[in-house]
């Protein structure tokens, strides 16, 4: 049985997405550590727990941007 050739972008955006996501995370990461090392004066051992209002924060903003993210398929 013959793949259907109008799946071949779906597959080639969603590789594309996993990796553009991988690299967008591994950056806030980055970013994260880096926040904590300046801090704790670049000794840091562990970071300090997230304040909860702050996990539900960010959270809230990535359902905003995944949200934005789905209406660009929409026609206007």
């Amino acid at each position: 049985m013959e793949p259907n050739p109008s799946s071949n972008w779906k597959t080639k955006l969603m590789l594309l997405g996993g990796i553009a996501g991988a690299l967008i995370g591994v950056g806030a990461a980055y970013l994260y550590v880096r926040s904590v090392d300046a801090e704790q004066g670049g000794l840091a051992l562990a970071p300090r727990p997230v304040k909860p209002t702050a996990a539900v924060s960010v959270g809230l903003s990535v359902l905003g941007l995944l949200r934005q993210i789905a209406n660009l398929g929409m026609g206007e």
